[in-house]
């Protein structure tokens, strides 16, 4: 093609141009006058000249500026040039455009650089600097437009003005994309920068009826084209395809809400997930707390207890962080949804928050109500154990001496003895009623025995009653035999007179002595049953009763021993009457006091194990009141936090309240594991009580879940108000103000606001309000009040309250300018087809499609997109 004659080799300037830029820029800068002066039939040829007399410059101006102008003068002296060109610049400068070092004299004298510098300010002043895009500034706005248009053209990257464009594909690229019937991409070549040249201004000229503004084989030549000659050649295509983008925008901003309306609907889904699996575990997990098995032994107990190890130590904390997760997703889908101008969510029945934590107190109640059952179990079990173990003791002992006496008290040795054999066998009887008198007692302790262990319900107290009744039917049978065999000896007594009387009385003191040291032998031995220090100190108590009484013993032993000395000075051979000999006495007690220092080295031994144990438990209590002692100390910190009316930053105060989570989770991981350890040496020492504290791990564990939830809570409101602050119009100035005064009216220091609190906040704002409520005109305050408060708590969070003012004072995006969007699309039909949709991305309209209702009395296949933007935005007041 020609070249337009402004393009061609110009020498009517007397200067010699030697640099490229300015030749590039004086045939751009002179295509573009043309491009706006054909507007009124007229044309420049060459700017350095035509425009010098202000003739030109005056009709360019009023064109590109709209405006009116004084008439140019009509002499031609110097002096009428300066007046012409003056003109011009007051306008310029009235805009507020600084001409720095340019004055009418430099234009009327044909300086070059100088009319270029001044024009290309026109140009960026009243053609490029209209150009917005995502709130860049007009250069980086424009680059910004052509990068995105040329985005998956081969051979193209847009990154600036000059290097860019030098080839002339991304020009191509730019017609290609809003008039793909003009030219065939593929077919070019990158590099070769005459043809892509030569054919994009081509274009331009033929079919876009645009004045081409570069030269191509000074695209060729230039090693770097002049920016603001490109700029300007961008900008004018800028201007012809920004009718194309209309479309683009719409659907962009429709696209906009069909996302949000999809991320909620997902959201939502999780949370009903999520709630639905916690509730579907607390029901099971309260079943099993609540079964009661019989529990007999204390083996049973413990094993009871280990069975719910995983429970409390791993299973109850995870869900309970998971509730966390649940309660703190709530809050998130509400923030969202508020923040988008969506009705609140209300969950499924029986997943509201409230729900879930009255279904989490059954739980604890379930809890601590399965512990305190065990415990008892546990108790009475022990109990059993002891009382159980002491009755087949004395019950062995008991059998084994009837076992020896029923042949005694049957043998017929009576009835040929002599007189001496049958005083013997009289006297000897006489003692065996005095033992067996002893004996008695034993047995009522047996039955007692058995008698409070049915009472327990001992898981064995059938065989226990079994043994009994044995025990006491042939006890029974026993004093039957006593009594028979007393009346055959006394029948035989009457032909028997001698009897030995000092040998009666040895053989009636020695079976009470006798029976006396087993008691206490039994005492000394018995298996020793102690769960702390004070059970150990009531067997010394028993000891030394014990002691007490073997003092008393000494006194009846001497006495028995007298009787024997004196039997002995008589010259009489073995007591025939005696049950036991003297050896066996003193056989005997012999072995009780040899058992008595053992007893107390085994009360000594069991205070030493008795000591660690209490040692365990100081070590328990002082770890935990220390754990305890800096809960309380961050408790207190954090409640400073709050309280304190703060002027840091919101990212300031999320970083502190961050710090301070670091700071509890350091303590939780360097802590939490010693105390694990320490909770496992009780439970293995089965110390299930502590006068120390009260502190468990449980407790322990549940403090630092409260304190770790309660920073996360404020993390995530910490992080909505950044949310609401950074996608709304509020300053940073509106937002410390917003604070400063939800801060002022917060009383109490809760967080919340009470609608009387509320009304004043509102009313330091310069809310249009009435001071007080009135019960005829309060219309405009019940408004506002359903708005930020629609589950009717009436509370106001600061949340809440800056979503409020953020709708106030924000001109945010609104269910009728979606409507507009759509009507866009639609072609300003209140109804829209799905070939209209093709603007959207597939996935969005098909989603569209298939969620907007017929339009009544429309084309075939009409859809109704103004139900479609109620249902979107619910019933919220926008």
């Amino acid at each position: 093609m020609s070249l337009p004659a402004h393009m061609q080799h110009q020498e009517s300037s007397p200067q010699k141009m030697s640099n490229s830029w300015e030749k590039q820029q004086q045939k751009a800068f002179t295509a573009w006058c043309n491009s706006h002066l054909r507007a009124r039939k007229l044309k420049v040829t060459d700017v350095e000249v035509d425009l010098s007399d202000g003739h030109m410059l005056l009709a360019l101006m009023e064109i590109v500026g709209d405006v009116k102008l004084p008439k140019p003068a009509k002499h031609k002296l110097r002096i009428h040039k300066i007046q012409n060109v003056n003109h011009v610049m007051k306008y310029i400068k009235e805009k507020g455009v600084k001409l720095v070092g340019i004055g009418a004299e430099e234009i009327v004298d044909e300086n070059l650089k100088l009319i270029l510098g001044m024009l290309w300010t026109i140009i960026l002043r009243f053609d490029i600097q209209d150009i917005s895009l995502e709130a860049a500034s007009a250069k980086d706005a424009l680059l910004l437009w052509a990068k995105r248009k040329t985005q998956g053209y081969a051979g193209v990257k847009v990154d600036n003005f000059h290097m860019s464009f030098k080839d002339g594909l991304a020009f191509c690229a730019l017609i290609h994309k809003h008039r793909p019937d003009l030219l065939d991409y593929d077919s070019l070549k990158k590099g070769d920068t005459l043809t892509n040249m030569t054919l994009a201004m081509k274009i331009a000229e033929e079919d876009l009826d645009m004045v081409p503004m570069l030269d191509p084989q000074d695209m060729v030549v230039a090693i770097k084209p002049d920016e603001r000659s490109i700029m300007t050649q961008v900008a004018a295509f800028y201007k012809i395809f920004a009718s194309y983008n209309k479309g683009e925008v719409a659907a962009g901003k429709i696209a906009t809400v069909l996302k949000t309306n999809l991320i909620h609907d997902r959201l939502i889904e999780e949370y009903e997930t999520m709630a639905t699996t916690l509730l579907e575990w607390l029901p099971q997990a309260i079943g099993r707390l609540e079964e009661r098995p019989a529990l007999g032994t204390v083996d049973d107990c413990i094993g009871y207890l280990k069975a719910f190890e995983s429970f409390r130590v791993q299973e109850y904390p995870d869900k309970l962080n998971e509730k966390g997760v649940v309660e703190a997703h709530y809050s998130t889908v509400q923030t969202k949804l508020r923040l988008s101008g969506r009705a609140p969510f209300v969950p499924s029945e029986g997943k509201k928050i409230e729900q879930i934590n009255a279904a989490w107190a059954g739980l604890d109640a379930a809890n601590e109500a399965n512990k305190h059952w065990v415990l008892e179990r546990l108790r009475d079990a022990q109990i059993c154990a002891q009382k159980a173990e002491a009755f087949y003791e004395k019950a062995d002992a008991h059998e084994a001496w009837t076992s020896q006496k029923e042949p005694q008290l049957t043998a017929d040795d009576y009835s040929s003895a002599n007189l001496g054999m049958l005083n013997a066998l009289i006297k000897k009887h006489e003692a065996f009623r005095a033992d067996l008198l002893a004996h008695e007692t034993r047995v009522h302790d047996i039955g007692t025995l058995a008698n409070e262990l049915d009472d327990m319900a001992y898981f064995d107290a059938e065989a226990v009653n079994g043994r009994y009744a044995q025990i006491y039917e042939k006890w029974q049978e026993l004093v039957d035999l006593t009594e028979q065999r007393a009346t055959a000896l006394n029948a035989a007594y009457e032909t028997q007179q001698q009897l030995e009387e000092k040998w009666l009385q040895i053989a009636t003191n020695a079976s009470p002595l006798m029976a006396f040291l087993e008691e206490t032998r039994s005492q000394l031995i018995k298996k020793l049953f102690a769960s702390s220090e004070a059970d150990v100190e009531a067997e010394r108590a028993r000891l030394g009763e014990v002691v007490e009484n073997l003092n008393a013993f000494d006194q009846d032993y001497a006495n028995y021993a007298a009787l024997v000395e004196e039997a002995d000075a008589l010259g009489a051979g073995a007591n025939p009457f005696a049950l036991y000999s003297t050896d066996d006495i003193n056989t005997k007690w012999s072995e009780v006091k040899e058992l008595v220092p053992k007893r107390e080295q085994m009360l000594q031994d069991e205070s030493a194990r008795q000591a660690d144990r209490e040692a365990l438990r100081v070590r328990w209590a002082d770890a935990a009141n220390k754990t305890e002692e800096w809960w309380v100390g961050k408790t207190a910190a954090l409640k400073v936090f709050l309280d304190t009316d703060s002027n840091d930053t919101l990212e300031a105060q999320l970083e502190q309240i961050t710090t301070m989570q670091t700071e509890t989770e350091h303590y939780y991981n360097s802590t939490y594991g010693e105390l694990e350890s320490l909770n496992k040496e009780l439970e293995t020492a089965v110390i299930l009580e502590n006068q120390h504290t009260h502190l468990s791990m449980e407790i322990l564990r549940g403090k630092f879940f409260k304190l770790s939830q309660e920073l996360q809570s404020i993390v995530s409101s910490l992080q909505n108000q950044i949310t609401v602050r950074d996608t709304s119009n509020i300053t940073d100035e509106q937002m410390d103000e917003f604070r400063e005064s939800f801060q002022h009216f917060d009383k109490d220091k809760s967080g919340k606001l009470s609608p009387l609190e509320f009304r004043g906040c509102l009313l330091s704002l310069g809310v249009d309000i009435p001071a007080e409520a009135r019960a005829d005109d309060d219309h405009e305050f019940e408004r506002i009040m359903a708005r930020v408060d629609p589950n009717k708590d009436n509370e106001v969070s600061f949340a809440e309250f800056v979503a409020f003012m953020s709708e106030e004072r924000a001109d945010a995006e609104t269910k009728d300018d979606f409507i507009a969007q759509f009507k866009v699309l639609a072609g300003q039909n209140d109804y829209i087809l799905p070939s209209q949709l093709t603007d959207l991305p597939k996935e969005l309209a098909d989603y569209c499609a298939s969620s907007m209702p017929a339009y009544a009395g429309g084309p075939e296949g009409a859809l109704d997109y103004m139900s479609f933007a109620d249902s979107c935005y619910g019933s919220a007041e926008i």
